[in-house]
C-alpha cells in the first residue's frame, strides 16, 4: 500500500495477537500516526458491560465473555472506522477472521513467549494468572498454559494480512514506524 493508498484506505485496522503483545499500546500509537480514532475492544466491552474482565469471567464465565466480545466487535465493525485493538482471544473461529478481513486490514503482532510470560505475570488481574483458588500460578505452570493456549489460536493469527514480529524490547514508536512501512508495502 503506497502512501497515497494508505491515506485513501477507508476501512479499519484490526490489531490482533496473543495477550501481552502490546496490541493496545501499538494500536493507539498507530491510530495517532494515521490520524484515526482508536478503540480497544476489551475496554469497549468493559464499558458496555459495566464490569471488569476478571469479574465477567468470575461471574459469567469465558463463554459469556466470548459471546459479548463477538457482539461488540460486530457493533464496532458496523459503526466505527479507525484502529481497533482486539483481545488476545477475539479471533475465536474462522467466521470472526473472515468477518474482520472483509471489514478492514487484520494485523498480527507477534512477540516472544518469554516476554509475554513476564508481562502477563506483572498483571495479576488477568484471569489466566490465577488458579481456581485465586492464587497466582507458578511461572512454569503459566508458561505451559500460555504455550497451549497460543497453539490453539495460532492458526487464526497466521491469517492476518500483515504480520509484524516484535522483540518486546523495542521502543513503541519504532514498532509503529515498522508497522506503517509493512502496511504501505502490503499488496
Amino acid at each position: 500500500m503506497s502512501e497515497y493508498r494508505l491515506k485513501q484506505f477507508k476501512d479499519s485496522f484490526y490489531i490482533t495477537g496473543f495477550m501481552g503483545t502490546g496490541k493496545s499500546a501499538i494500536g493507539s500509537l498507530l491510530a495517532q500516526e494515521l490520524e484515526l480514532p482508536f478503540h480497544d475492544l476489551d475496554k469497549y466491552l468493559v464499558k458496555k458491560e459495566e464490569m471488569s474482565i476478571p469479574d465477567i469471567f468470575k461471574e459469567y464465565g469465558e463463554e459469556y465473555f466470548r459471546t459479548k466480545e463477538w457482539e461488540y466487535l460486530q457493533e464496532l465493525t458496523r459503526s466505527f472506522k479507525g484502529v481497533v485493538a482486539l483481545g488476545g482471544g477475539a479471533l475465536q473461529n474462522q467466521h470472526v477472521v473472515d468477518h474482520l478481513k472483509v471489514h478492514g486490514l487484520l494485523i498480527h503482532l507477534e512477540t516472544p513467549l518469554e516476554v509475554i510470560l513476564d508481562r502477563v505475570l506483572r498483571n495479576p488481574k488477568r484471569p489466566i494468572v490465577r488458579n481456581e483458588k485465586g492464587e497466582i500460578k507458578n511461572k512454569e505452570t503459566l508458561k505451559n498454559e500460555l504455550e497451549t493456549l497460543y497453539s490453539t489460536r495460532k492458526e487464526f493469527y497466521n491469517q492476518a494480512q500483515v504480520r509484524l514480529i516484535t522483540t518486546g524490547l523495542e521502543e513503541k514508536e519504532a514498532v509503529v514506524k515498522r508497522l506503517i512501512n509493512k502496511i504501505k508495502n502490503y499488496v
